[in-house]
């Protein structure tokens, strides 16, 4: 994978959890929404963390992460 769709899936995946937060705190979002956002959005952050950290530079590969 490269480093840069590793990054874009950890910056969308946070910038959607931010984004819910500021609703829910101007009651514009639910709060049954706001826990979905952040149970679909904290997985792929944690994701796409670990694949940007284990990415290289060059060429594209898939990093193993571990268990």
């Amino acid at each position: 994978m490269k480093k840069q769709y590793a990054l874009a899936l950890t910056l969308i995946a946070a910038v959607s959890g931010i984004g819910a937060m500021a609703l829910s705190l101007w009651n514009l979002l639910p709060s049954w929404a706001y826990a979905g956002v952040l149970v679909i959005g904290f997985p792929l952050f944690v994701l796409g963390l670990g694949l940007y950290w284990m990415a290289r530079e060059g060429e594209a590969d898939i990093p193993f992460l571990g268990y």
